[in-house]
């Protein structure tokens, strides 16, 4: 075995190697058992989109969808639509979504759910006023009234992921 070259931790009963593998599954080395196991590490990629991010992180953590939509209040249905892309999950329940599956928030979160989470009501006003721009300006920009934009910068009213790829058009968000 040509182990030499390779990391390895030797302990009372065991060896722990990391390297790639020329050995057969079971061997003798040092005077010990030496087993080869392999597992597959998964990953994903960072261009994932939220439904791939969501059935990943589910299925790595061993839970299933029904699991999954009773601990966070959904119906299976509801998951399944998020899996799909059909539809999205609240800021809400993806937040429940990374606390049942026991990570980190960021992990499931796109750049439209970042916006979203970070106030975005004060993101919008500040970047109108700094563009010079009234509420109906901007509202007229969007194509919505300047109620609307009022609500969103007062944080009554969600912003939706069109109006989201809007606002970054028109006023760089």
């Amino acid at each position: 075995i040509f182990v030499e070259t390779r990391l390895f931790w030797e302990y009372e009963y065991f060896i722990c190697y990391v390297g790639l593998c020329d050995t057969l599954s079971i061997t003798c080395f040092r005077g010990k058992l030496l087993y080869h196991m392999v597992s597959e590490m998964k990953t994903i990629d960072d261009n994932a989109t939220l439904s791939e991010r969501i059935r990943f992180y589910r299925t790595k953590g061993g839970v299933t969808g029904n699991m999954l939509a009773e601990l966070i209040g959904v119906s299976r249905y509801a998951v399944m639509r998020y899996e799909s892309g059909e539809t999205e999950p609240s800021l809400k329940d993806l937040k429940n979504m990374a606390a049942v599956l026991k990570i980190e928030v960021d992990k499931l979160y796109d750049d439209y759910y970042r916006f979203l989470d970070y106030p975005y009501s004060h993101m919008i006003k500040k970047i109108r006023k700094r563009s010079g721009l009234l509420q109906r300006e901007l509202g007229e920009r969007l194509g919505v009234t300047a109620g609307t934009v009022k609500r969103w910068e007062c944080g009554r009213h969600i912003v939706t992921r069109e109006m989201w790829k809007r606002l970054q058009n028109v006023i760089g968000i």
